[in-house]
């Protein structure tokens, strides 16, 4: 039997091999170490996204612990808080209205995100501090919040407007959908009226029916906008509602039909493009209030201070940013002097035939107050015929008869083209004697605020005249229209661009149920009353105006300066954005 044996390899041979077996060893180690590295930076690429999402969680997160504060107490902003570490730092840098003593050399604050990881033991979900602008708050509602969330070494800030629910998210708000029961023109007895209508029509007990006048939407009527109602809204015919619309109806509540939304009229087949659902009622002020403190120099500084004028007063407006104003009872003896006489008009010009020619006050307020006690004059009743400025009244007007038109209240009569941003305030009636509308358009940045104590009303001049008589005298009587002025023609198819607030009273037309029928009446803004102004009748003898109401979406993010806001209504996000780190 033969042995193979095999020689030993050669000392070269033996080289190699051990060569061979190095550098499978450095490559196998090579691709360990790199594996190793990558997965080491795959951590702290993790570790760090999610740094940078926890970041901009705990900036959310300071935005809503303000709020929080702000809905909790509804003037939180207008002092500080010196106890709330995440305002605390320099008020030059961070814009916060401070009195606690901070200055450029106060650190900032940051406050622990509180979380169920921060809450379990493990580290925190981050920190946060916020600055807060409140320099427009007065103006126009709004807070402006810049609120930055850190976690290690990133931070991400995020910048948001708030604002209070306004009227300006409907472009139709009524309380009772019914005549004011303090239409003269209406009813006889308004200690009556106003016992059986300032009632809903599901309450308990409920509104009258059969004495109070309820008012319809009916075929023609156009709301282009989202409406709320507190009451039940009457339809009659096919009218459209082209936003979304909302009624406290309580069967509305948890309804699958449309038909538990409304009351059925006459041949009512409405339209609800949007359709129609239940909200919880929404407060009404019941006075202009605080208005009065931005006319006064004792509450507000000179370079905000708006206009005061006394009695009835007009104002045309000018495309030019003017406007023309008579105010014949502004600055007499024993009435208040003049506020900001410079910008607001002398007495003597705001007395005379052609009245004052001014600025409009932009971002401000013009409030129109009734003659106080201590002013002799005018005299109570009707103002004679062109007592007021600019032709009114006219002759023959059957309005200037009604107590609400009395020459001591404080009305306004307005019209024009609005150049800028102003808030105009009654403390009786508005009455808008023809268009008024936005020099820049529908889609400019001009604003007006019409606010008043009891209603605003279109303008509708109409004269009684005998239309059947005997040896006896007059036994039947008509109404009929009559021109505005003595140059003027009869008012049609008007225009307002306006955000329209009546406190205790209604929009409407005045003698809206005399004459005939004066086209279409076109509002772009928004309107919000306490009882339904009727603007005219329908039939064959139809009188006044259809409605064409259409939404001015602006008023939600930027209505105008001061403008009322329901009464407690919660604050909320109106904008929202991601802005460069602020720290």
């Amino acid at each position: 039997m033969e042995t193979l044996i095999t020689p030993d390899p050669s000392p070269r041979d033996r080289g190699s091999a051990l060569l061979v077996v190095m550098v499978t060893m450095t490559i196998v180690i090579a691709l360990v170490t790199v594996g190793l590295n990558h997965a080491v930076h795959g951590v702290k690429f993790t570790d760090r996204q999610a740094d940078w999402n926890l970041a901009l969680a705990a900036a959310e997160a300071g935005v809503d612990d303000y709020l929080a504060r702000l809905n909790k107490d509804d003037n939180y902003w207008q002092t500080a808080d010196c106890s709330n570490i995440a305002l605390q730092g320099d008020p030059a840098v961070t814009k916060t209205k401070s009195s606690c003593g901070w200055n450029a050399s106060t650190p900032l604050g940051w406050r622990a995100v509180v979380s169920k990881r921060s809450a379990s033991g493990r580290a925190p979900a981050g920190t946060f501090h916020y600055d807060v602008d409140v320099s427009e708050t007065p103006i126009d509602g709004t807070i402006l919040v810049r609120a930055t969330g850190r976690v290690g070494e990133i931070t991400r800030t995020t910048q948001v407007v708030l604002r209070r629910g306004g009227f300006g998210e409907f472009l139709y708000y009524t309380v009772y959908e019914t005549t004011d029961p303090g239409n003269e023109a209406i009813y006889s007895d308004l200690a009556t009226a106003a016992t059986q209508c300032t009632r809903y029509f599901w309450g308990n007990p409920r509104r009258s029916t059969s004495y109070c006048n309820d008012i319809n939407f009916i075929t023609g009527d156009r709301i282009n906008g989202p409406m709320h109602s507190n009451d039940a809204i009457l339809v009659q015919g096919t009218p459209r509602f082209n936003g979304t619309t909302t009624t406290s109806y309580p069967t509305c509540r948890g309804a699958t039909s449309p038909t538990a939304c409304y009351r059925a009229g006459s041949g009512a087949n409405p339209t609800f493009t949007k359709g129609i659902g239940y909200r919880a009622e929404i407060e009404l002020p019941t006075s202009i209030g605080d208005m009065r403190q931005y006319v006064t120099r004792t509450k507000v500084p000179d370079d905000r201070l708006g206009c005061l004028y006394t009695g009835p007063t007009r104002i045309v407006a000018n495309a030019d940013g003017t406007m023309r104003v008579w105010s014949k009872w502004s600055g007499r003896t024993g009435g208040p002097a003049l506020q900001n006489t410079a910008g607001c008009g002398t007495a003597t010009a705001l007395q005379s035939a052609g009245g004052a020619s001014i600025s409009v006050p932009h971002n401000k307020v013009i409030l129109v107050q009734n003659v106080p006690s201590g002013q002799s004059t005018p005299a109570s009743g009707a103002c004679a015929t062109g007592a007021i400025g600019d032709g009114l009244p006219v002759a023959g007007d059957y309005n200037t008869a009604l107590t609400e038109n009395d020459c001591r209240n404080g009305n306004l009569y307005l019209e024009g083209v609005v150049k800028g941003r102003v808030t105009m305030v009654a403390d009786n009636n508005i009455v808008v004697t023809g268009d008024t509308t936005y020099q820049g358009g529908e889609n400019g940045v001009d604003a007006l605020g019409l606010i008043a104590e009891n209603s605003v009303k279109i303008y509708h001049p109409v004269e009684r005249q005998c239309t059947a008589s005997n040896r006896y005298g007059c036994t039947t009587y008509g109404y009929v229209n009559i021109r505005r002025n003595n140059d003027r023609a009869v008012l049609t198819n008007v225009s307002l661009h306006a955000a329209v607030l009546t406190l205790q009273h209604s929009f409407g037309v005045q003698a809206y149920n005399y004459g005939t029928m004066l086209g279409s009446l076109r509002i772009y803004g928004s309107l919000a009353q306490r009882f339904r102004g009727p603007v005219g009748t329908t039939g064959s003898g139809g009188t006044g105006y259809l409605k064409d109401y259409n939404y001015d979406s602006r008023l939600r993010y930027s209505p105008p300066p001061y403008f009322l806001d329901p009464v407690r209504s919660g604050w909320g996000q109106k904008v929202y954005g991601e802005v460069a780190p602020r720290y």
